[in-house]
């Protein structure tokens, strides 16, 4: 990884992303920049401008302060690491305008878990939008004796799909090299409950030559990747189910996904599976974009 982008989350006493972030600069040579954000309404302030920005200048060298503590104590002296405090309510659209010109490896965020139906948190407008892989922070703490696992689509033949299969496999082997543990991939096999309820499907002969039909791509999986058959899953359900379970199971640090790239209202009646795995995952998430495959 070249370069990393954290960001900062005063609300939360243990800043995760931070900790990761430093954790994986050491482990990759990454040059580390960390912003946080400031902003307040100023509306029972004069109107002078002046006044405004006095304000607007003591409450950026406040958090400024604020965050040169937590490097203090994050103990990061060793890397490269830029900071800066920015002035900015939207947060997302900040980051997504920053990606532009600067090149990131990924953005680095402590994860948010919820959503409601008027309320999109900023973790969400990343994943659907950031033209770089955005990895949200889970609260345990990563041990390098458990793997990362990157959830694929076995099934499509669409060339887009298989790009960015071949994308969540090299990041999360970069990972796994990285941190020194291995990879194992994931691929729900979603049988419709619907036609398996009105018996229009034999369920178990459908996983059979479901299964089948994916030794092909197994075996050329496993030569390429250098994978044993063990390190490969093919669990029956919804990938948003499936996908947390085998990581529970794996205790996995990091899940590697990939999204769908939809953005604005198509995104928000559809849903993205990675939003959906977010709201059920307990560990780290990696989301990448079919735009992030050719990077």
């Amino acid at each position: 990884m070249d370069k990393l982008l954290i960001v900062m989350d005063p609300a939360h006493k243990h800043q995760k992303a931070l900790a990761r972030g430093i954790e994986l600069a050491r482990a990759t040579g990454a040059h580390l920049e960390i912003v946080a954000f400031t902003h307040e309404h100023l509306g029972a302030l004069p109107s002078d401008p002046t006044v405004q920005q006095r304000a607007r200048d003591a409450l950026i060298e406040l958090r400024q302060r604020w965050l040169d503590q937590m490097l203090a104590l994050s103990d990061c002296s060793d890397l490269q690491v830029t900071t800066h405090t920015v002035w900015e309510k939207n947060i997302h659209q900040w980051i997504i305008e920053h990606c532009h010109p600067n090149r990131f490896k990924a953005i680095i965020k402590t994860g948010s878990r919820s959503e409601t139906l008027l309320y999109t948190p900023t973790d969400w407008h990343l994943i659907r939008e950031c033209p770089v892989p955005v990895m949200l922070v889970a609260e345990q703490k990563w041990n390098h004796a458990h793997p990362i696992l990157a959830a694929v689509d076995l099934s499509s033949t669409k060339p887009v799909k298989k790009a960015l299969n071949a994308k969540i496999i090299e990041q999360a082997t970069e990972l796994a090299k990285a941190l020194d543990t291995k990879i194992h991939l994931v691929h729900a096999l979603h049988i419709s409950e619907v036609l398996a309820d009105l018996e229009i499907i034999n369920v178990v002969e459908h996983e059979q030559r479901r299964r089948a039909a994916l030794e092909p791509v197994i075996t050329h999986l496993c030569n390429t990747w250098r994978l044993s058959p063990e390190q490969i899953h093919l669990p029956v359900g919804p990938a948003h189910k499936v996908i947390p379970r085998v990581a529970s199971k794996l205790k996995a640090d990091m899940v590697v996904i990939g999204t769908s790239g939809k953005t604005g209202l198509r995104a928000r009646v559809i849903g993205n599976t990675a939003e959906k795995v977010l709201t059920h995952l307990r560990t780290d998430l990696l989301a990448i974009k079919p735009g992030d495959a050719g990077q």
